[in-house]
């Protein structure tokens, strides 16, 4: 499997399980924004490893 398929995965295993999180309806506000943020934090990191993956292979 790639690197980008990889990351496509962990990001939508991600996002599923957020949203599962948020159909219990027990967190508050605070709570899903910063599981929201933390999502996209560490989106943003998988897509910066990706880019330092190719970089290097170049």
């Amino acid at each position: 499997m790639s690197r980008v398929s990889e990351v496509t995965n962990l990001q939508q295993q991600r996002i599923k399980e957020m949203q599962e999180r948020f159909k219990k309806g027990d967190m508050d506000d605070q709570t899903k924004m910063e599981l929201m943020i933390q999502n996209m934090t560490q989106t943003l990191n998988d897509i910066s490893h990706t880019l330092a993956i190719i970089a290097d292979k170049k």
